[in-house]
């Protein structure tokens, strides 16, 4: 009797070793994938907060503005250089005494900085510089006033790096999808001021552009520092 048991478990042992190892390699399996999942896990997530940070304009926006002296009194060339600002800075002053205009200009543009002023896309030209200088502002505010503009009216911009005079060259009317005008250009300089074109029943898809060619430049021989920020 005791040898037919005894029998009984080494069939039984054989059976059964071959699924307990199975077992056994499937458990060391799991506990090895627990910290590349760990890890995919914490990649996954940080992608989404990137993300989110991408889909929401004002992360990590740091607005900065800034006193620009419109009234500099030093030497001044017809060349220079110009300076580069942050994104949400400040970096220039729009004047023209034609529509009483005088607004700031932020570097960059969402809808924070453009209740705060006019903006201007860092995908184009800083003013002072080759190609086009595209600024835009909301008709109900800081551009309520632009198709007043005419042929020959000036506008002035005043920067830390140097002010600019522009002469209106040309008013256009066109639609939002239209690139025409606030695309960069091969050659040439120019300022390209445009908005919404105002509509009583609503949001208008039609936009109006300024165009300016640059007839004058006095780059500062000595830049402004950075004393000039306001809280």
């Amino acid at each position: 009797m005791a040898e037919q048991t005894h029998n009984r478990w080494q069939k039984a042992a054989v059976v059964l070793a071959p699924v307990l190892m199975l077992l056994f390699c499937g458990a060391l399996l799991v506990l090895c994938a627990i910290k590349p999942y760990e890890k995919l896990t914490t990649y996954l997530n940080i992608v989404f907060m990137d993300t989110q940070k991408i889909q929401d304009p004002n992360a990590g926006l740091i607005i900065k503005d800034k006193d620009i002296n419109t009234d500099y009194q030093g030497n001044t060339s017809a060349e220079g250089s110009v300076i580069y600002p942050s994104f949400g800075e400040q970096y220039a002053v729009l004047k023209s005494e034609a529509i009483s205009l005088n607004v700031p200009v932020y570097w960059g543009s969402n809808a924070t900085l453009l209740k705060k002023g006019a903006c201007q896309p860092s995908g184009s030209s800083l003013v002072g510089a080759q190609g086009n200088a595209v600024i835009d502002a909301h008709v109900n505010t800081f551009f309520a006033d632009l198709a007043k503009l005419k042929p020959g009216d000036t506008v002035e911009a005043y920067t830390d790096y140097g002010t600019f005079t522009y002469t209106v060259k040309e008013i256009v009317y066109f639609d939002k999808n239209d690139k025409t005008y606030v695309l960069p250009l091969k050659t040439g300089e120019r300022l390209t001021l445009y908005t919404c074109v105002a509509d009583v029943l609503g949001s208008s898809s039609e936009r109006v552009a300024v165009l300016c060619d640059v007839t004058d430049k006095q780059f500062y021989e000595t830049p402004q520092s950075e004393g000039g920020e306001t809280e």
